[in-house]
């Protein structure tokens, strides 16, 4: 009995095993394309609360070792990304010029692109340390990361460069929505205040 019982368990055993490779290889984070209709009018409305959340922006500073992204000619792209992560944090509602409790500091980490077949693939690696109202002190830098991939065609050098900022530009937007909505439970106080105006 036991031994018929031995092979059973075997069979179960390794037909659950795929199962849970599975389910240890699936990103923590869900690509907000990947979203199904059904729950995507739930993701508008929290990226919409995000970007109503205004936000003091302390710090930005890039400590990126190397300013090279990898691409046929960097030239130009290196003050272009500092820009682009400057306007993409203005657009989430997080300036300098803004006068908000909630403070954050950000730090560009690292920034490249690989090339993967006819894909280009950009990442931008962001550190955020962040202050609410009620808190003295910045807590501990949290790490975000945000990733875009674009059609690399054979073109030119110009139409390539171009391709690999409008990349970039894709991959920290990725970054910041990210970073505006891990915050949005701290942001209750000054949404109250905007809905009440």
């Amino acid at each position: 009995m036991s031994y018929a019982t031995s092979p059973a368990r075997l069979i179960v055993a390794c037909c659950a095993l795929p199962l849970l490779i599975a389910c240890e290889s699936t990103p923590p984070e869900l690509d907000s394309s990947l979203i199904p209709a059904s729950q995507r009018k739930d993701y508008q409305l929290t990226m919409s609360k995000a970007k109503a959340c205004p936000i003091n922006l302390a710090e930005l500073i890039d400590i990126r070792s190397s300013k090279d992204l990898l691409v046929r000619s960097s030239n130009g792209l290196e003050d272009t990304l500092y820009s682009l992560l400057q306007q993409s944090l203005e657009a989430m509602n997080v300036s300098p010029d803004i006068e908000a409790a909630n403070s954050v500091k950000v730090v560009l980490n690292r920034a490249f692109i690989k090339s993967l077949g006819s894909n280009m693939v950009a990442t931008v690696v962001l550190k955020v340390k962040y202050k609410p109202d009620y808190a003295d002190e910045y807590s501990p830098a949290t790490t975000f990361k945000g990733q875009s991939v674009n059609v690399n065609a054979s073109v030119s050098e110009k139409e390539s460069n171009q391709i690999a900022i409008d990349a970039m530009k894709t991959a920290i937007d990725d970054a910041t929505k990210r970073i505006k909505s891990s915050l949005l439970h701290n942001c209750k106080n000054a949404l109250s205040e905007l809905e009440a105006v």
